[in-house]
């Protein structure tokens, strides 16, 4: 049977009211629903007495998602999870359902007129400051953002590993790794390697407190580095994870030109981003360039507006490698 195509009218209309299902989505996630049907199906009146909830009205919210695939509804108001409604686990997507629909990052977003206006950070417009300080007056909400950034980093790690041999480095450096998440995957992986975890000292204890779970004392650490200011310890090679797309060309110009300070001609930088593809089709990178830009005026990059940022700060890009992640690895040198 062909799949039904939607008429432009009805296709629009399922973009414009989108609200309807990912609000649904983020309270769902709020309050942990995924996590409470882990192990076994629960009744509606169950689930609103363990979240504190109005079964009548948590009903409709369940019967909602359930009409879209999140959730079933496998008895008479008695919910059981489904393959997408997993992914709102807290091990698995619940913490960037959290951050993506939480009612800041929706605020922020009312910036985008504003930036597409000026060219500037809509975040900025609308709450008076950058989202990096903001976050830090807002320890919640930074913790979700944390707990988001988390899960990204793990599913980049996994993506990288499988597309790249790890076996002739000694030594890693992490440049702005938050809390170790990456490195963490990489160095259990590679049990002869060594890492370093750098960040603003803001962020140090949580990579710390992360090393000492994985029982990486011995072989990884985490310093107080600030890419705008200082290059990072000498290692074999550096990452850059998902980090200059959070700034414009001067910017990222002054983080790898930090960084190019240290690199001798055996070291390598490898970077970690989507790619813009050219040509009209589809591609996240395009969509995740407005997030980018609302939320710090950032941008995605193409592979040639890459070889140039890296050139303009004396590096060169020698390898892009992509991944089953969506992401691509740019392999580079001093030179």
């Amino acid at each position: 049977m062909s799949e039904k195509i939607l008429k432009p009218e009805d296709q629009m209309m399922q973009w414009i009211t989108s609200k309807w299902i990912t609000k649904p989505i983020h309270v769902a996630a709020e309050l942990g629903i995924a996590d409470l049907l882990r192990d076994k199906p629960m009744s509606v009146e169950e689930l609103a007495q363990r979240t504190e909830t109005h079964a009548p009205t948590l009903y409709r919210l369940l019967r909602a998602l359930s009409a879209v695939g999140i959730f079933v509804e496998i008895d008479d108001q008695v919910f059981d999870l489904t393959p997408l409604a997993c992914c709102l686990c807290s091990e698995a997507m619940r913490p960037l359902a959290l951050m993506f629909l939480s009612d800041w990052h929706n605020k922020a977003w009312e910036g985008l007129a504003y930036s597409v206006r000026s060219g500037n950070p809509g975040f900025d417009h609308v709450f008076g400051k950058n989202a990096f300080d903001w976050l830090a007056e807002n320890p919640e909400a930074r913790t979700i953002y944390d707990q988001g950034q988390g899960i990204k980093a793990l599913g980049f790690a996994k993506a990288v590993m499988k597309a790249y041999d790890f076996s002739d480095l000694k030594t890693i450096c992490d440049i702005g790794g938050g809390r170790g998440t990456f490195l963490k995957e990489i160095l259990a992986t590679y049990p002869h390697l060594k890492g370093i975890v750098s960040d603003l000292p803001e962020a140090v204890p949580a990579a710390q407190q992360v090393i000492a779970e994985a029982g990486l004392q011995d072989r990884c650490t985490a310093i107080p580095c600030d890419f705008f200011k200082e290059a990072p310890p000498s290692c074999d090679a550096y990452f850059l994870v998902n980090v200059l797309h959070d700034w414009d060309d001067k910017t990222c110009h002054l983080i790898l030109e930090n960084l190019a300070k240290v690199m001798n001609t055996g070291s390598k930088l490898l970077i970690v981003e989507y790619l813009i593809e050219p040509g009209p089709n589809f591609s996240v990178a395009k969509l995740l360039d407005i997030e980018v830009l609302v939320m710090g005026g950032g941008r995605e990059r193409t592979v040639e507006e890459y070889k140039a940022l890296l050139s303009s700060a004396g590096i060169t890009l020698t390898n892009t490698i992509p991944t089953n992640g969506g992401i691509a690895l740019l392999e580079c040198i001093a030179g």
